[in-house]
């Protein structure tokens, strides 16, 4: 397969991974909504309707885009137009809301803890959408590899920097895998039951923006991962002045961007 064809593979791979964990996401709230988790009157049910209705504009705009030619090479990568300064913590509130019902249906609890003040606020700069699928799909690894406890998200500064941990509790990653498992359609050595893109698509948008991503693990414990955004005088947490950069899939190999 030509190298043309295969990154085609991947964008289209990548679309239809996210396109297709918000359908079932959907279904699994829709379900608890129609067997009454979450009341019966419109006042009780808004929270998690206004969940359902953003997890679907994601999906609309990532159609969208792929379905603009000149934008299919930015699938994962990023457009300048699309690029807005917009609050983080608002961003994981939202997804912290979406998952929530999904983690009660396998029995996790899920937590998302703030810090009461931030030394630079939580305002970045970046590609809302993008940067939203980078932690839908951490949320939905730890989902996936966690039978009992807890995920934790969490919003926090480090000095200066800004930083996102997701942390649970679930099988671990081995040391065989840790080098390979931002690799396109990796699935380790411990049977997968997902597709091998998603942690793939987590660092890809990481580096185009600039951040920082990276995983802790021990065997039967369980796994942090880090999204660190680089603190920038004089302007805002994310993408800065400079044109964005554009991804490659050698940058899914941790320590050779």
């Amino acid at each position: 397969m030509s190298q043309a064809k295969f990154i085609n593979k991947v964008n289209i791979s990548t679309l239809l991974h996210d396109v297709s964990n918000a359908v079932v996401s959907e279904s699994v709230i829709l379900k608890q909504m129609m067997d009454g988790e979450y009341g019966s009157t419109l006042q009780e049910i808004k929270t998690i309707l206004i969940s359902l209705w953003q997890t679907n504009n994601q999906v609309i705009q990532l159609i969208e885009r792929y379905q603009n030619h000149q934008s299919r090479d930015r699938v994962i990568g990023l457009n300048p137009s699309l690029i807005n300064e917009f609050d983080f913590g608002d961003l994981l509130n939202n997804l912290y809301q979406e998952y929530m019902p999904k983690a009660i249906n396998r029995g996790l609890k899920l937590h998302y803890k703030t810090c009461k003040k931030y030394v630079h606020g939580t305002r970045v700069k970046g590609d809302a959408t993008h940067l939203y699928r980078m932690c839908s799909n951490l949320l939905q690894n730890a989902l996936s590899y966690t039978e009992t406890g807890d995920i934790l998200l969490r919003l926090l500064n480090q000095g200066d920097d800004l930083v996102v941990l997701i942390e649970d509790t679930g099988i671990g990653i081995g040391s065989e895998d840790l080098a390979n498992i931002f690799l396109p359609f990796y699935r380790g050595t411990i049977s997968s039951p997902g597709s091998g893109l998603g942690l793939y698509i987590a660092m890809m948008v990481a580096y185009s923006h600039g951040l920082k991503l990276s995983v802790d693990s021990v065997v039967g414990k369980g796994t942090i991962f880090t999204i660190k955004f680089p603190y920038q005088v004089n302007n805002f947490y994310g993408v800065d002045a400079t044109i964005p950069k554009k991804p490659k899939l050698t940058h899914a190999l941790p320590g050779r961007h």
